[in-house]
């Protein structure tokens, strides 16, 4: 396994920053500290660029309905797909 570019660190960095906003989030909610938030406390556009940044930091690519990562295949579910 090879270590990450600078890039990608600061790409991760941010991915933990995105987490962290919808965790406070969550907490400030009323949520229970022991569990963890899930992505309705992020907005429509932090979810795009987070899920952005994971398909580059980890090398996911969807082509055609198919999910394509490190070396395995499968399909999306008919709702996921655009």
């Amino acid at each position: 396994m090879r270590e990450p570019t600078e890039l990608e660190k600061q790409q991760y960095q941010r991915m933990i920053e995105i987490s962290d906003l919808a965790r406070q989030r969550y907490l400030d909610a009323g949520g229970d500290p022991r569990r963890a938030a899930d992505d309705k406390y992020l907005t429509d556009l932090e979810k795009q660029e987070y899920f952005q940044l994971g398909r580059q930091v980890f090398g996911i690519q969807v082509i055609d309905g198919e999910v394509h990562c490190q070396g395995r295949v499968w399909q999306l579910p008919v709702q996921h797909r655009s």
